[in-house]
Formats: C-alpha cells, sequence, structure tokens
C-alpha cells in the first residue's frame, strides 16, 4: 500500500473494505455512489437488509481517529444520497442501515478494520 497521498490512502481503504465485506458474506452493489449532494463510499446487501457503508481511513502518524470525521453534516449529506439511490432503484421502505468501516494502517502497512454496524440512525 502506497500512501503517497490522502486520496491514495483513501482509495486503499476502500478497496479493502469493499474485500472485508465480502469475506463477511455482503454483496456489492455500489462503489463511490455520487449526487450533487453527497456521495456514499459502498452500497450492500446484507441478507434482506441494504446497507450504506462510509469508509474513513488515517495513519497511526496523523493521531486522529477516522471516526470523528462522520460528523452530522456528513451524515445528513449521506442520508440524503441514501435517499436517492432507494428512490431511483424502487427500493422498498425499510430494511436498510448505515455502517461505518474506519480504517487505520499499521506501521507494517497492513490495514486495521473497524466495522461498525449500525454506526448512526438519520431521521
Amino acid at each position: 500500500m502506497n500512501k503517497s497521498t490522502p486520496h491514495k490512502l483513501g482509495s486503499d481503504a476502500e478497496l479493502a473494505a469493499a474485500a472485508y465485506l465480502k469475506q463477511k458474506g455482503l454483496r456489492i452493489l455500489e462503489k463511490n455512489y455520487r449526487i450533487r449532494q453527497g456521495e456514499i463510499d459502498i452500497i450492500a446487501q446484507d441478507k434482506d437488509q441494504l446497507v450504506f457503508v462510509e469508509v474513513k481511513s488515517s495513519s497511526n502518524s496523523n493521531g486522529w481517529y477516522p471516526g470523528e470525521r462522520i460528523d452530522s453534516r456528513k451524515r445528513k449529506h449521506i442520508q440524503i444520497t441514501a435517499s436517492q439511490y432507494i428512490s431511483e432503484h424502487e427500493i422498498p421502505a425499510g430494511g436498510i442501515r448505515f455502517d461505518a468501516i474506519l480504517m487505520t494502517t499499521t506501521v507494517y502497512k497492513e490495514w486495521k478494520i473497524e466495522h461498525i454496524v449500525d454506526a448512526f440512525r438519520v431521521e
């Protein structure tokens, strides 16, 4: 893994997160779903639930926790984007959740993965 830029770190984290979710039995439906109001990193199917996943990453050297960046403003953008996805794909209401995958690189350039199932609720 090359940590040359924050964008590269984020892209690598999203690829690793998708692989992790597949290993856990989730089916990846979309990656980097974007509309004008926001983006959802990964949309997956977990049995009968549609899962919207926010991936945040950091290196051990920068000293902050990746989950700190999922604030109320970010959650609102995820909600708007998820609503648009549900509408576009005519998905019935209910059976959705919002997960967070927090990725930190170790000194050995491996990922430490923290998967928070049902990380937040939206109104």
